[in-house]
């Protein structure tokens, strides 16, 4: 995709018009913005097209260039992941306290350690790694942003790690087992 660049201030990656919101707004800075990004190749270590589409969740069917903007910028599926379920937390925030959050005031009440009624001090992004760490098999996440975000705000939260931690250790059991079936 080659684009000629101008130098003005068209030059930045803008959500597609069909869109009201768009998270890699709020979460790419201007740099990976530019359009120029869209000229360089994919890293090998970057987030795949279908954790993007999660993020995105627009179901949005023609070419997005904020779309491949993200994939050549995020690090990486855990990180991407967890930018979606930050946005589904904007979401909650938004039709709770009746106000529109952005991405950096969401952020800090993602991140603040406190009781989440556990008894113990923890964050949503502490409760999102154990619960990604969870749905690993191999290389690959079982989860969804969304999947993943019902169980960190969950009330039944430790009930979820008890059944994730089961199908971790079944999913394991049958990996030995496949190496010795021919």
């Amino acid at each position: 995709m080659k684009i000629k660049l101008d130098g003005g201030p068209g030059d930045l990656i803008r959500r597609c018009e069909g869109c009201d919101y768009c998270i890699f707004e709020d979460i790419l800075s201007e740099e990976q913005r530019k359009i120029g990004v869209l000229d360089l190749p994919i890293p090998e270590r970057h987030t795949h097209r279908a954790i993007i589409e999660q993020i995105c969740g627009q179901n949005y069917d023609d070419p997005c260039p904020m779309k491949y903007a993200a994939m050549r910028s995020l690090y990486d599926d855990f990180m991407a992941t967890q930018l979606g379920a930050v946005k589904i937390f904007i979401t909650d925030l938004w039709k709770r306290d009746h106000h529109k959050f952005k991405y950096d005031e969401a952020l800090p009440r993602w991140t603040k350690v406190k009781d989440l009624g556990r008894g113990k001090e923890e964050s949503y992004a502490e409760r999102f790694r154990d619960i990604w760490n969870l749905g690993l098999r191999g290389d690959k996440q079982t989860n969804t942003a969304k999947g993943i975000y019902e169980v960190v705000v969950s009330d039944q939260y430790d009930l979820h790690v008890q059944s994730s931690t089961v199908l971790q250790d079944e999913a394991r059991e049958r990996k030995e087992l496949h190496k010795y079936v021919k």
